[in-house]
This record gives C-alpha cells, sequence and structure tokens, in this order.
C-alpha cells in the first residue's frame, strides 16, 4: 500500500458497509449494528468525514423514472496539457448532465457517466463538448446502458451479500409535484438528513415528509441513498473490465447476476447496448483479486466471451445521481 494510506479497523470498516449500504440509517441504529456506544460511533463518523474518506451522503435516484437514459462516454486525450486536464474535468463537474466521472489508465483517460432524453439530446451534449474542447478529446466511444446493478461493498467486512439494487430500463416519466421536486432536491446531496431537518427547509412536519420520501421509494424514483467513499484513501484499488460476448440470452444474463452476487468486490453489473454487453467493476486491495475474479468469470463463459478491456480507475471526481435536479 502507498506511504499515506490510512488503515481503518475493523470498527471502521462496518461504519462504512453499513452507511454505504443505508447513508440515512439512524446514529441509534448504526451504533447497535456495530456493537459500540452511540457517542463513539458519532466520532468515528466525524473522523472519517474529516479524513475525506466519507465525501458524503448521495441519495441513489434512477432518472428512468424521469424520462431519461444512461449513456457512457469512454474519451481518449489528445495533446492535452495538465492545465486542460484541470479545465475539462471542472466542465464535467459542473455539467447538469453528468452524473459519474472517473480517470482512468489504460486505453481511456476518462469515463463519463452522462443522462439524456434520447440520443438527440445527447449529440447536443456532445457538440457543446467538442466546441469547447476542440482537438482535445480523441477516438471517442459512447456505450449505452441497458441495466446496471449495484452491490453493496461487503469486501469492507469480508463477507458476501445477496443484496442488490438495480436500475435503467425503458424511461418514463412520472408525474411529481413541487413538494416531491423539493424533497428531491434537498436530499439528492444530502442524504443523511432527517425528515425533521428536511420538513425545516420546507416548513412541513417531519410525518409528511416521511410518507412523501416513502412514496418516491416504492415509485423506484429513490432506489437507495448511498454514501460516497474516497476508497483510494485506505488503500482499496478499483478495476473495470469491458466485455463482448459472442451472445447474450437471458439465460446468460441471469448467470451473470448470479456470478457478480457472489463476490463481495465485485461493486457494478453494467448491461449494455454497444459496444460490449457488460461491465464488470471491481474493488480490492490486491489487483490479484481483480484478475482472480476476471479469471473465474471467463471460466464461467467459456469460449462466449469474444473480447475485453481491462481500465484501472486512478481517480473519482464526481457522483451525483441526479444532477439536473435543481431544474426539477
Amino acid at each position: 500500500m502507498p506511504e499515506n494510506t490510512i488503515q481503518l479497523d475493523k470498527k471502521d470498516r462496518q461504519i462504512l458497509f453499513e452507511l454505504d449500504l443505508n447513508a440515512r440509517i439512524p446514529l441509534t441504529k448504526l451504533a447497535k449494528k456495530i456493537n459500540l456506544s452511540p457517542q463513539t460511533t458519532k466520532y468515528r463518523v466525524k473522523q472519517l468525514e474529516k479524513k475525506g474518506i466519507i465525501k458524503g451522503y448521495v441519495t441513489f435516484f434512477d432518472v428512468t423514472k424521469f424520462g431519461y437514459l444512461y449513456y457512457r462516454l469512454y474519451i481518449r486525450y489528445e495533446n492535452v496539457t495538465i492545465e486542460d486536464d484541470k479545465k475539462i474535468i471542472e466542465y464535467f463537474k459542473q455539467h447538469e448532465n453528468v452524473i459519474w466521472f472517473i480517470s482512468t489508465s489504460g486505453k481511456w483517460d476518462l469515463e463519463v457517466l452522462f443522462v439524456a432524453r434520447n440520443f438527440i439530446h445527447l449529440n447536443n451534449i456532445f457538440k457543446k463538448l467538442y466546441e469547447e474542447f476542440p482537438g482535445k478529446l480523441h477516438n471517442n466511444i459512447v456505450s449505452a446502458s441497458v441495466a446496471t446493478y449495484h452491490h453493496p461493498r461487503g469486501y469492507l467486512i469480508e463477507k458476501k451479500t445477496e443484496v442488490q439494487i438495480s436500475y435503467g430500463g425503458e424511461p418514463e416519466k412520472l408525474d411529481i409535484d413541487k413538494i416531491d421536486r423539493n424533497i428531491i432536491k434537498i436530499i439528492n446531496q444530502n442524504a443523511r438528513l432527517t425528515n425533521s431537518e428536511i420538513g425545516m427547509k420546507l416548513n412541513l412536519n417531519y410525518k409528511t415528509i416521511q410518507g412523501r420520501i416513502r412514496k418516491l421509494e416504492q415509485s423506484g424514483i429513490i432506489q437507495a441513498y448511498r454514501t460516497w467513499i474516497d476508497f483510494f484513501k485506505f488503500g482499496s484499488l478499483y478495476h473495470k473490465s469491458l466485455i463482448k460476448l459472442r451472445t447474450f440470452t437471458k439465460e446468460e444474463e441471469n448467470k451473470v447476476l448470479i456470478f457478480c452476487r457472489q463476490h463481495p468486490n465485485i461493486i457494478y453489473l453494467i448491461t449494455c447496448v454497444w459496444p460490449w454487453d457488460i461491465e464488470i467493476e471491481v474493488e480490492s486491495f490486491k489487483e490479484k483479486t481483480f484478475l482472480d475474479i476476471l479469471r473465474s468469470f471467463k471460466e464461467l463463459m467459456g469460449n462466449l466471451i469474444s473480447d475485453y478491456e481491462i481500465l484501472t480507475i486512478t481517480e473519482e471526481h464526481k457522483l451525483n445521481y441526479c444532477p439536473f435536479s435543481k431544474d426539477l
């Protein structure tokens, strides 16, 4: 591990696991789960925030419920200086259609997860991007997502978990009123706010907020509440494999889903339309863990795998599941 890696004990890892599973878990329940006093638990959480290991608490929205689709843009730099890189990163941080983006090593320099209503909308977004940075972005590829499956970070507690959150599919536009829109704006990047705190901001009682949030969850608009963790700070590595299959039937997709649920290091599985069929994202403390998972997957799928690429994520710049919330 690098010299500046922060060492976490078992209790800190348990805290991160539970908060990532549900960022809105009350402090008393969190303390009970990890068998510590509420005061000690609160102190530990504050220390994780202070050290930058916890970067924030975000609400996990499925934006297909707002009529959007997910697209990943893989970018190769051309003639990009250090200053250009900073400007490009800041551009994507501020972009209202960017949910998540990362720097990578390998064939691509950046991966950017956009949301757009359709290909025409996406094309207009890209036109503005290329106008902003002419001649700097090269050999880009767009991957259209069908479904994304998120798995808890079981490796933090060295335990497999069957919990799975999924989003994507056919877009639909659900009707939400002004109160719901305001709740979404408030909890988008502040998922740990209590119902009472949200109510105070909106001049509503906590029971009204509680009922509204429950309905947003039941409708599928809210999928979960997550903690944005800087895993690099405690020595975790982040790898990704982009895999092309010769065939990808429903039966084969179920086989892949089962495989991913069995590995506590697999955090995301994404099914795609093009240019590959699936993307598998892995966090681990050793590169060998990722390579072993990839080897096991290749053995499982056999000659169905026609090609694959490997990326190493070097920095995570943004996580905002509803970047356009202010315009709802």
